[in-house]
């Protein structure tokens, strides 16, 4: 037994020296990509999506790996590409989407029907240099190339509309792949200015396209289902790669009005649209990058949750200044924009506008210049001040979350949140489902003729008690004796806090107070 016991030492010993000379061979495996993105019809790339991967190897004749395929699942693109063994030579990346199984095209075309969507219309470059084989997902931005053109129609004609075109956009332009660009298109083409069918994203009221970048004049034409066709060229307008602009039309029984934006909104995820020029009547663009749970809007970030109703909502309260406004400090001043002012002297106090937003009249918040008698009850569901494919919640959304409506008539006995016994939502049960209400008081104006002031109260040292949050759905105007507007109440969403009640609820606010703003995500 005790040579036995020997043989195993002995064997051990030599077993120990071989690991202490032995050094482990790392292998990175396969190369994966984890896509940092805003694709032009979903906030991410969706399973089975597949992009075109070249990988260029420091020093290397030749390129290590050409337009080899990888799919999109669980948040990474992968295929059958492994790494090189030698982890210490850098390789340059370059991606797009999507994948062309003949090669990464030079060129890409217009689109010129993209009746059935303008996913397929959607092009994206990425690259990523010196980069050392690593067993972790390669981060790459994928850029949007072309642009985005969101067309809103406010048709007045009586007819229908039976067909929106875009004429006279560019047909063709060239793509540097290397150096994540678009170059000049020099091969003939049988026409150089192409028309342009886009996608109607909203009945009768909203149609998108992509188009490739160009300065130049576009034509806007519209037939009608009485077969009129009226059409309006647009001003001149340089429209830059990743940016999205905005036309608004009025079509009239003679005639079309079109207005287009001059604010590019930022469709990549990188802020790089910009004007042109140095023209100070030209404003910085709004930036707006998407993420899952946070998104980033003029360059703050506000977190979102989903809640138990599906809908998807801002965590946080809006401190969006539009440009060409300033907050005030001052309640009595109609400015449409004022400092929280929820502490103990019940005053403005600009610092906590990083914790608990701006208050908004109803005005500033649905990006109107004026709220009238005739135009109070149009606004529902209206994007306003909220980014790109967002909007001011709905009195059927605020109810379908809390329940209880000061009119009996609206309250949703669904509500997800919904509490019969108190009458609302427990704040407590919001807080919990990661929806926590912030106190940051208001800015209280009964009517057209009153004085505005804050109004601050406080429980269990909690100051800004009295707030509200805007929704965009009217409740009712009212006039005064000689026909001008007295006010006009929107549906609100307000907190009760006190000794035997801690809910949120949906009041009746009125549209010259400042309240609190969250956005919900649109529902394709």
């Amino acid at each position: 037994m005790k040579k036995l016991w020997i043989v195993v030492c002995v064997a051990a010993a030599l077993i120990s020296c071989n690991r202490k000379e032995h050094i482990d061979v790392y292998v990175p495996g396969k190369l994966t990509v984890e896509p940092i993105i805003t694709k032009a019809t979903e906030v991410n790339f969706e399973t089975g999506d597949k992009i075109g991967l070249t990988v260029v190897a420091e020093g290397a004749a030749e390129n290590y790996a050409t337009n080899e395929c990888l799919t999109f699942a669980t948040d990474v693109f992968a295929g059958d590409l492994e790494w090189y063994a030698d982890i210490y030579t850098k390789a340059d990346l370059y991606a797009y989407y999507p994948y062309k199984a003949e090669g990464a095209p030079s060129a890409y075309f217009q689109f010129e029907d993209q009746s059935a969507g303008i996913g397929a219309a959607d092009f994206m470059m990425a690259s990523k240099k010196g980069v050392l084989p690593t067993s972790n997902a390669v981060a790459m931005v994928f850029k949007h190339m072309m642009t985005k053109l969101v067309i809103n129609i406010d048709n007045e004609t009586g007819a229908d509309i039976g067909k929106v075109e875009v004429l006279s956009a560019l047909r063709a332009t060239g793509l540097d792949h290397e150096n994540i660009a678009l170059t000049e298109y020099t091969e003939a083409v049988i026409d150089e200015m192409a028309c342009t069918v886009p996608y109607e994203a909203e009945d009768g009221k909203k149609w998108v396209m992509i188009l490739i970048p160009q300065t130049g004049v576009l034509e806007l034409r519209v037939t009608l289902s009485n077969n009129m066709i009226i059409s309006q060229n647009l001003v001149s307008t340089t429209y830059k790669s990743g940016g999205q602009y905005t036309v608004n039309a009025r079509i009239l029984p003679d005639k079309m009005e079109v207005s287009a934006s001059g604010e590019i909104e930022n469709w990549t995820d990188e802020g790089e649209v910009g004007f042109d020029g140095d023209s100070s009547t030209e404003a910085l663009p709004v930036t707006f990058t998407e993420y899952d749970g946070y998104f980033e809007y003029d360059g703050v970030r506000y977190n979102t949750v989903t809640l138990a109703d599906g809908n998807t909502w801002m965590a946080e309260n809006l401190r969006f200044i539009p440009r060409g406004r300033t907050v005030s400090s001052d309640p009595a001043e109609d400015a449409g924009i004022w400092y929280p002012a929820a502490n103990a002297d019940k005053t403005a106090d600009p610092a906590l506008a990083a914790t608990l937003g701006l208050l908004y009249d109803a005005a500033t918040a649905f990006g109107v210049s004026e709220i009238t008698a005739e135009n109070s009850a149009t606004f529902e569901g209206i994007q306003g001040i909220c980014p790109t494919g967002w909007h001011i919640p709905t009195v059927a959304e605020m109810t379908g979350l809390v329940g209880h409506c000061s009119n009996e008539d609206l309250i949703n006995a669904d509500g997800v949140y919904y509490d019969s016994a108190i009458k609302g939502a427990s704040l407590a049960a919001l807080k919990e489902a990661g929806w926590a209400w912030q106190f940051a008081s208001m800015r209280n104006k009964t009517n057209t003729a009153g004085k505005g002031s804050y109004t601050v109260t406080s429980y269990n040292d909690i100051y800004g008690v009295m707030s509200y949050l805007i929704g965009s759905s009217c409740h009712q105007h009212t006039l005064n004796d000689d026909g001008s507007l007295k006010n006009v109440q929107y549906y609100y969403m307000m907190p009760t806090y006190n000794a035997t009640n801690e809910k949120v609820s949906v009041a009746f606010g009125n549209f010259l107070a400042g309240a609190s703003l969250r956005c919900v995500k649109d529902r394709l």
